[in-house]
């Protein structure tokens, strides 16, 4: 019994020194001694390479990214509230045991939370890269807008009735933008339809583009999200030279895309995206899902 007793405090006092071991921050002697009881106990040998692969994680994950100050704030505060709590509740030796547990917790869960903030930014970037690429081909490249706006009725008449409510909403929430075009697209080769606006103002070219969303979803995290975004979860990037806002709503993925710098085209984004949320949530009660739509061929 003694012998168990004696192992087991030895266990507990080389634990505290892993991390110190693997930060080499240890004394020769004492690091040699944590060689030692590590080449004959398996226990902590599990426990070192725990923590060697949590603190690789780690590494991988934050490499070449700076810490969001939300972030930090949460962990610094979690940190002092830890810190409160278990000057109440235990003595400072045990206090300073506690402490350290809880870093080492709270080291493998903010890896973990960039893990998962990095996936959520890859999955953003890949879905409102569909919105930069509709832009790109049908209103930059392809040029499919006329130079004098073409008449509301006969956009209306090509985006038919389920859309044909949405051609008031963008005209009334793009301030300074004219609307050129409406339509309906059809890439040639792909399966896949969006919803066109193309618009002018302030020196450039601006699209509202609708794409049905076939069961993706955007990320529900909060440190993602561009500010104030109504309530809608706006998000934002920077793809191929052009500014993307997106949102989803009901079955669609919405976008608003074009060259002006970030903070107007979110405002823009922001003062849209309600109105065209409401109208296609009224829409979709009203109009059965097969209403009549003209697709216009893009090549």
């Amino acid at each position: 019994m003694n012998t168990l007793s004696f192992d087991s405090k030895r266990c507990e006092r080389i634990r505290q020194q892993l991390d110190s071991y693997l930060s080499n921050e240890l004394l020769v002697e004492t690091a040699s001694e944590v060689v030692r009881h590590l080449e004959s106990c398996e226990a902590c040998s599990r426990d070192l390479e725990s923590r060697m692969r949590v603190r690789d994680v780690l590494q991988r994950a934050v490499a070449n990214r700076p810490m969001p100050e939300s972030m930090r704030a949460n962990i610094l505060r979690t940190l002092r509230d830890s810190q409160r709590r278990s000057l109440t509740r235990v003595a400072v030796k045990r206090w300073a045991l506690g402490f350290a547990a809880a870093a080492v917790v709270l080291f493998g869960v903010f890896a973990a939370e960039w893990l998962n903030l990095r996936h959520g930014e890859q999955l953003i970037a890949s879905i409102l890269k569909l919105g930069v690429s509709d832009h790109v081909i049908c209103a930059i490249q392809g040029h499919n807008y006329p130079e004098v706006a073409n008449p509301p009725d006969e956009i209306r008449e090509k985006l038919g009735a389920r859309y044909a409510p949405l051609l008031q909403v963008v005209q009334q929430r793009l301030p300074g933008f004219e609307l050129l075009e409406g339509h309906i697209c059809s890439i040639p080769g792909s399966d896949r339809k969006y919803v066109h606006f193309i618009t002018r103002g302030h020196g450039t070219i601006l699209s509202v583009i609708l794409t049905e969303r076939n069961g993706a979803a955007l990320p529900r995290d909060k440190l993602l999200l561009s500010a104030d975004s109504s309530g809608l979860g706006i998000y934002q990037d920077h793809l191929s030279g052009m500014e993307i806002a997106g949102f989803e709503s009901g079955q669609y993925f919405a976008f608003v895309v074009s060259d002006l710098n970030q903070k107007e085209l979110l405002q823009l984004a922001r003062g849209l995206a309600p109105a065209l949320n409401e109208t296609l949530h009224t829409t979709a009660r009203l109009l059965p899902p097969n209403a009549t739509t003209k697709w216009a061929k893009l090549g």
